[in-house]
């Protein structure tokens, strides 16, 4: 591979905003709960900081990947080189309304989760086939537009978020078994809503008033970063009908309090995102046959393991008590496969001229000199040289399985172990005397799914007792 000018944003050991540790190669001391106090940083050699580069032409981490920017306050940065905070419109999703009598019975249902209780939290939820595969991984709000005039009233709107490219596709799913229930689906335009996605500052600092601005804000801790002690929210806007601003204006003139909040390019919010492994939406889960434990929505608060009876609850409760996950999301880099490079110690976002996406989501994972075989995992979409991978955990990471015994002889995972992914996905097309390109890959523990994992069986192991 010929060599590449690295921009490093070095995402150091896994700090995040707000929190300490996230990615380890190793196992983890520090204990299974994280209820009482915060954990402290793992302490490593002190590091020059790393600065962002110079921005040209709107590019503040590629050369390769047009990341437009707004002229702003410059934003502080982390240790690991990613902004402290700031907020994103994410284009990629957008909102479905269900309304009416039976909304809420229908809703529940389908749905994987519970619905929310009240109009400042959200529900994270996915809708199942009937054979328990992730169909569309979605929020759920009560839509703040329609407030009963009474507490004692029950709401019958909602707003479904999900992916842009699929919303057609879910509304005609819920149509389909809408069946005799009376209620109304229809998709919002993005001229009449907006979602943002906002990290490292309070939910008092994105509160407004719809009288002061013309614009309805409103915000919800995001659940499934929860687990890593940091503060992220999710924020839907609304146009008043008075004054109807452009989809334009409201991106470049957010009435939040804090002015000071930058604002930042889509593409930074999914590289914060991958840098926790956390996967959103169907180009990352793929449709009608991604399991909800391997995706870790058991982990991230996705499922409600007591709700009642939803469209593909037989296979995912018996995964969750009876069964082994195998499989899981994990953040993965990228990094040259000449001899000369070795295994990096430390997840890391470099250009690589934008390496991740001339790699197929899909295209297969194998261990470097192994057999052939069943691949050690999937690779499914990153930027430059950060993304993610669906891992076999007993062959890509030093994770135990429960009540698992040896894999196999040569199969397990081995300090030194390294992979490979084809680049552009081209297996077996190659032309005669040609080898394939490939590029390395190494995947990370985040530190929150170690833990959760630990718990999770520490819980397992107290009901066998």
């Amino acid at each position: 591979m010929q060599p590449v000018m690295r921009r490093r944003l070095a995402i150091g050991a896994g700090t995040l905003p707000g929190s300490a540790r996230v990615f380890s190669s190793a196992p983890s001391s520090r204990p299974s709960s994280l209820r009482t106090s915060p954990p402290q940083p793992l302490s490593r050699p002190k590091q020059t900081p790393i600065s962002l580069p110079r921005q040209h032409h709107g590019r503040p981490f590629s050369a390769s990947v047009p990341l437009h920017q707004e002229t702003q306050p410059p934003s502080t940065l982390l240790a690991n080189g990613l902004p402290s905070s700031g907020i994103s419109r994410l284009r990629s999703r957008s909102l479905i309304s269900l309304s009416g009598p039976d909304a809420a019975k229908f809703l529940r249902g389908i749905i994987t989760n519970e619905l929310p209780t009240d109009y400042n939290t959200l529900s994270y939820a996915a809708f199942l086939s009937a054979q328990g595969r992730i169909l569309n991984d979605v929020f759920v709000y009560l839509d703040p537009r329609s407030k009963p005039p009474s507490p004692d009233v029950s709401p019958d709107s909602f707003l479904i978020e999900v992916s842009t490219s699929e919303a057609p596709t879910l509304a005609k799913h819920l149509k389909r078994y809408k069946l005799r229930s009376k209620c109304t689906i229809s998709l919002l335009p993005p001229e009449q809503a907006s979602i943002y996605a906002a990290w490292g500052c309070s939910n008092d600092s994105l509160k407004t008033s719809p009288e002061e601005s013309g614009i309805q804000i409103h915000s919800y801790p995001d659940p499934r970063f929860a687990p890593s002690g940091s503060p992220w929210f999710r924020l839907l806007t609304f146009t008043n009908p008075e004054s109807e601003p452009t989809a334009l204006e409201t991106e470049k003139h957010l009435p939040i309090p804090d002015e000071t909040l930058p604002k930042h390019p889509e593409q930074v919010y999914h590289l914060l995102r991958y840098s926790l492994g956390v996967a959103e939406g169907q180009s990352e889960i793929p449709r009608d046959s991604a399991l909800p434990h391997e995706f870790n929505l058991d982990l991230l608060g996705g499922i409600d393991f007591h709700k009642g009876c939803y469209v593909g609850q037989e296979l995912t409760i018996r995964t969750e008590h009876r069964g082994v996950v195998r499989k899981r999301i994990l953040p993965a880099m990228l990094y040259p496969s000449s001899s000369s490079s070795s295994p990096p110690e430390q997840l890391e976002y470099s250009d690589m001229k934008d390496l991740a996406r001339k790699i197929t989501p899909g295209s297969n994972v194998t261990k470097v000199g192994g057999k052939r075989g069943r691949p050690a995992g999937k690779w499914l979409g990153g930027i430059g040289s950060l993304g993610l991978v669906l891992g076999r955990l007993e062959m890509m990471t030093d994770l135990k399985l429960p009540g698992e015994a040896a894999v196999g002889v040569g199969m397990g995972w081995k300090e030194g172990d390294e992979f490979e992914v084809e680049v552009e996905g081209q297996e077996g097309e190659t032309q005669e005397g040609q080898e394939k390109e490939k590029v390395r890959v190494k995947a990370f523990v985040p530190g929150w799914l170690r833990e959760k994992l630990e718990e999770k069986m520490e819980r397992k192991q107290g009901r066998r007792q």
